[in-house]
């Protein structure tokens, strides 16, 4: 197990009350109502695929899936946030939760040895007038300012498969660098599979800056589509 580094306090971030409704998660920010990242993403993706592949393993089996997986990534990111914060962990209780567990135990053995500094866990975001999220860190990864979002997947996935990923993370970068007058052009995600690999993409630079235009794209497609939540 590598020795972690406490959070190094530079930002306050402002808690942020969340909304859930029939469109979706908003954040509370003051009189405004944000959509989170993640009801923009799915607002706005194609779900031709997901639908092609619930019709072929049945809709049942796919909402099965779907929820052990969610399971799975709960209890991933609280062994992560946890061990961040120093402190304890529950007692696993389930094989749903060991595996969790397993799984942030395994990114935080062979990639956390590469972080230098943490600036937060678990960060709300907003861009004040567009939309709102929670980071799972802010930290100084390879030497560089990053936002680092963790992920769990059933399989290993290609580097072409994972575009919303990488959009997620330019969104609470561009967040951050407006509210926080920081220059974050990186972005990473840890993601562990249940087939006991481990998985590093990241973004930098002019790359980085597509994928921040290509989701501020989709925020405007999304209050395109959704004009009532514009207000």
């Amino acid at each position: 197990m590598v020795d972690l580094i406490p959070i190094k306090k530079l930002y306050k971030y402002e808690s942020l009350a969340r909304e859930e409704s029939s469109t979706g998660r908003k954040y509370v920010y003051g009189d405004q109502r944000l959509p989170s990242v993640t009801t923009i993403l799915s607002a706005t993706k194609d779900k031709a695929p997901l639908d092609a592949w619930a019709a072929r393993v049945g809709a049942e089996n796919a909402e099965r899936i779907k929820s052990e997986a969610a399971t799975v990534g709960t209890h991933m990111h609280t062994v992560i946030e946890r061990m961040i914060a120093y402190r304890d962990l529950p007692r696993p209780t389930n094989w749903l939760m060991l595996k969790g567990y397993e799984m942030g135990y395994r990114l935080i053995n062979q990639y956390f040895e590469n972080m230098q500094e943490i600036w937060g866990s678990e960060v709300p975001l907003y861009y004040p007038e567009k939309y709102a999220g929670t980071t799972d860190l802010v930290c100084v990864y390879r030497n560089k300012p990053c936002i680092m979002d963790f992920k769990q997947t059933t399989k290993p996935k290609k580097r072409e498969w994972i575009e919303d990923y990488f959009q997620q993370l330019a969104a609470y970068a561009a967040a951050h660098n407006l509210v926080h007058g920081t220059t974050i052009q990186y972005g990473v995600i840890l993601m562990a599979c249940q087939d006991g690999t481990t998985m590093e993409f990241s973004t930098i630079g002019s790359e980085f800056e597509k994928h921040q235009e290509n989701w501020l794209r989709r925020v405007d497609s999304y209050f395109a589509i959704t004009p009532q939540e514009a207000g």
